[in-house]
């Protein structure tokens, strides 16, 4: 297996994490508020990769950390209004609608980057969101508020993206990201104690929030940020963006076990067309042009056969 393939599988088990955190998150706005989770949920996240690769982190650069910040800042931004957002519309419905990202990835790649876009990941791009209309049409909520939230998260998640790509060969991987997650964390808590007062810091006991804490902290977040940062340096942008397109997939399927969130025959039309994008994305062309050709002469052939069998008669 091919080191992008690897990083490739790591990151779907990623978006399982992340699409089961949706449902997981939601359910927890009841008791904590939205800012209060992210500071906890972020700070989890960066004290055990601190713990983990602190020898990476002592000898971090001053640019390194400037990168850090300068990166952690759309992602936070990003994580906020989908959080936020997803306390405003349902959590299948937020998991779709970040899937935009699938397209803006490659048009700000072409528009800021003055970067090349493949033509089949142009291709897989238009059928993955086709997958994504079709699923996000299924909600009888129709568009909310918290839809718009949740849309201008992907547009900076999606610059988020674009900017790891564009840093990841300046600095170290383990570093940058914790330096991103610490940033966040910071971003979180400054937001809380401004908006919400000093008391809304104090650490919550109920043992279903720490559940909720601790699955998105360590794994959505910690996993999932340390696997992206690693993986970027050896996938596409394009084709990280299509394999989060998973994400809505697995949230959908949490949101109907642990929710009971419906699942309609459009999620599962659209969730087809998202995974055959990914094929399309993943599949060599030049390697299939010889067996489609084989397969289309190989039609004539038969047909020619079937006519000299006839005439012989």
């Amino acid at each position: 297996m091919t080191k992008s393939r690897f990083f490739l599988v790591l990151l779907l088990i990623g978006t399982a994490f992340w699409g089961i955190s949706f449902p997981v998150t939601k359910d927890s706005f009841s008791v904590l508020h939205p800012y209060s989770f992210l500071l906890y949920r972020f700070i989890i996240a960066a004290v055990i990769l601190n713990f983990i690769f602190h020898k990476q982190l002592s000898v971090i650069s001053k640019q390194g950390i400037k990168y850090g910040i300068l990166a952690g800042i759309p992602l936070g931004l990003a994580i906020l209004l989908h959080t936020v957002g997803l306390k405003y519309t349902s959590s299948s419905n937020a998991s779709f609608i970040a899937g935009i990202e699938v397209l803006l990835i490659p048009i700000f790649k072409l528009l800021f980057f003055r970067k090349p876009v493949q033509r089949k990941m142009w291709f897989a791009c238009i059928v993955a969101l086709a997958g994504l209309y079709i699923i996000a049409m299924s909600s009888s909520e129709g568009f909310v508020l918290g839809d718009l939230y949740v849309f201008v998260g992907s547009v900076f998640f999606s610059f988020y993206v674009l900017l790891v790509s564009k840093l990841k060969h300046k600095t170290e991987a383990f570093s940058f990201v914790i330096v991103q997650l610490y940033t966040c964390a910071a971003m979180y808590g400054i937001l809380t104690i401004t908006t919400l007062g000093p008391g809304a810091l104090r650490v919550p006991m109920q043992e279903d929030i720490w559940t909720s804490l601790l699955f998105t902290g360590v794994l959505a977040t910690a996993y999932m940020y340390c696997v992206q940062n690693i993986a970027q340096k050896h996938i596409d942008e394009e084709k990280i963006a299509l394999a989060y397109l998973c994400e809505p997939i697995f949230a959908t399927i949490a949101a109907y076990i642990l929710i009971n969130e419906e699942i309609t025959q459009r999620t599962i039309i659209g969730g087809i067309l998202i995974l055959f994008a990914m094929f399309i994305a993943e599949a060599n062309m030049r390697k299939m042009k010889p067996i489609l050709f084989l397969y289309k002469t190989a039609k004539p052939d038969s047909h020619s056969s079937k006519v000299t069998g006839q005439s012989g008669n």
